[in-house]
């Protein structure tokens, strides 16, 4: 199958590799990562590129239609999740926006408590180092087996002390669900703010409302283009910039707006929450499909939620006596792309921290593989990859602790 655009051509998924002697696509396990952008996001872009170039914040005409186009964006995404235009802050991504809400907020507080938990994404972690270095308390939520809160825990967690809370929505890694809403029950009736990050949520789950005081989202996990994002800010929640100079985005986030970014992120988005239900019925039997194979390798394990509790195109599993590099390099050899975890920790020497915080041993955490499907992969594609994956594994097991009849020889 050759999934084909007519503004694009073939995307980057749909990429020939030469395997064995014989041309065939790539296929792209990868979506967690990154998407490739959607032609109606990319056709919404084109003209704000050489067209209608002018700067937002000028007053002529190529400035009004540039800043009437990233108004009707914003407009767009307000429909979209149900919030006021005033509400939705325009940022470079979701690093930038879990940055924005974290650090903005806190800045506009008295140091206190802020409740997070170990799995969070790096940008989030790293944000929480920041303000303990500042005098803030950070306090790690206990988590069931599977990666979720436990709510009774956190319940009885939330006191006094505690300024800000900030648990992301879908994990990257292992894909658990978490009762976001549930959280913000919590929070608001304690007149605490919640954060979320909700960047693996648009166009895999249902995201029909915003359930946070702020949410964080970034435009290439759906189809968008990269380096752009939003922010939703409530009303209530006083935050202050983490960029000094123009007065854009509310004077929250000073510098000039990135209009073909914008626009796109908008297109994007309205596709992809209106998609959300047809993805899942699509890529969930896939994704099970695949585990199925998967569970018959001797070794193997599965890591995360389950059911409604989990994304439906994720699945992460730890492979013993095998590392993660060897695997995902041997896989790559056969067209086949997929990676460790998160993508922004790619390179770094140290298993997934996720896993390690969840309890899995050391030993096989550094053997975890995660699968993301896209929308494009067929029953044949899943086969193949779970075939492959049986292969590379052998091989690598069979190179790396040979038999002791093997060594002799």
């Amino acid at each position: 199958m050759t999934l084909a655009d007519p503004l694009l051509g073939p995307v980057v998924h749909s990429m020939a590799s030469s395997i064995g002697g014989f041309e065939r696509r790539r296929i792209y396990l990868d979506w967690n990562a990154t998407t490739p952008l959607r032609a109606e996001a990319l056709a919404a872009m084109k003209p704000y590129f050489c067209e209608s170039y002018g700067n937002p914040s000028s007053a002529h005409a190529l400035g009004s239609r540039a800043r009437a186009a990233v108004e009707e964006a914003r407009d767009t995404v307000a429909e979209v999740l149900g919030v006021k235009r005033s509400e939705v802050v325009f940022t470079s991504g979701g690093t930038e926006s879990n940055h924005l809400a974290l650090l903005g907020t806190a800045l506009a507080l008295n140091p206190g408590v802020i409740l997070s938990t170990p799995i969070e994404h790096s940008s989030v972690l790293r944000a929480v180092d920041w303000l303990v270095e500042r005098g803030w308390q950070v306090h790690k939520v206990q988590l069931l087996p599977d990666g979720r809160v436990d709510l009774d825990r956190l319940a009885r967690g939330l006191d006094a002390t505690v300024r800000l809370v900030s648990i992301g929505w879908a994990n990257n890694e292992i894909g658990t669900l978490q009762p976001v809403a549930e959280i913000f029950a919590l929070c608001q009736a304690r007149g605490i703010f919640f954060h979320t990050d909700a960047v693996q949520v648009p166009g895999k789950a249902p995201f029909r409302k915003v359930p946070a005081h702020l949410l964080s989202l970034s435009g290439h996990k759906f189809g968008g283009p990269k380096g752009v994002g939003c922010l939703i800010v409530r009303e209530e929640v006083a935050i202050r910039p983490l960029f000094r100079g123009g007065a854009q985005e509310r004077g929250l986030r000073a510098g000039t707006e990135n209009v073909p970014g914008i626009v796109g992120f908008a297109s994007a988005l309205r596709l992809a929450v209106a998609s959300a239900e047809g993805f899942s019925a699509r890529v969930r039997p896939l994704r099970d499909r695949l585990w199925q194979r998967l569970r018959e390798i001797p070794g193997v394990q599965r890591h995360g939620a389950s059911g409604e509790h989990v994304l439906p195109n994720t699945l992460m599993v730890t492979v013993d006596d095998v590392t993660a590099d060897a695997l995902i390099a041997a896989l790559d050899l056969e067209g086949i792309c997929v990676s460790a975890g998160s993508a922004c920790a790619a390179g770094a020497a140290e298993p997934s921290h996720v896993l390690l915080a969840l309890g899995i041993p050391l030993e096989r955490a550094r053997g975890a593989v995660r699968f993301s499907l896209g929308q494009d992969v067929d029953e044949a594609e899943i086969d193949f990859v779970a075939e492959r994956f049986a292969q590379v594994v052998q091989r690598i097991r069979t190179v790396e602790h040979p038999s002791p009849r093997r060594l002799l020889a």
